[in-house]
């Protein structure tokens, strides 16, 4: 029984260090029939692994909420021209000016431009 269940502790180890996706359902089963059997070593051993599988999954959201915030972050002054280029005015900026659009184009495109750069630069994409 000992050694049926450090096979499988061995398994979950590999997949977790190769960073594969694990059946949490058999990963708990395993802690609890190590609770149930008394194994305190193996069950040390599998609280360790739960820890770093928690580890992995943080790290995981963590990734992806950078990389949403970046987005978000070169958005908002995107916002803010259509906002202040959108009022109805007659007075807003290059609003009656032939070439207007495209230098409201070229300002939105070089914003984004720019803040990816920073962001590249910054190694936080």
């Amino acid at each position: 029984m000992e050694k049926r269940l450090k096979n499988e502790i061995e398994e979950f180890e590999e997949l977790i260090f190769s960073g594969e996706q694990i059946n949490l359902m058999r990963f708990y089963a395993l802690k609890k029939r190590l609770i149930k059997h008394g194994y305190k070593d193996l069950l040390e051993i599998h609280l360790i692994l739960e820890a770093m599988l928690e580890k992995q999954h943080n790290d995981t959201m963590n990734k992806r909420l950078n990389i949403l915030t970046i987005w978000s972050t070169i958005f908002l002054p995107l916002s803010f021209y259509t906002g202040l280029f959108g009022m109805n005015f007659d007075d807003v900026p290059f609003l009656n000016n032939h070439h207007g659009f495209w230098i409201f184009t070229l300002l939105t495109i070089g914003t984004i431009f720019i803040m990816f750069l920073y962001f590249k630069l910054k190694k936080w994409f």
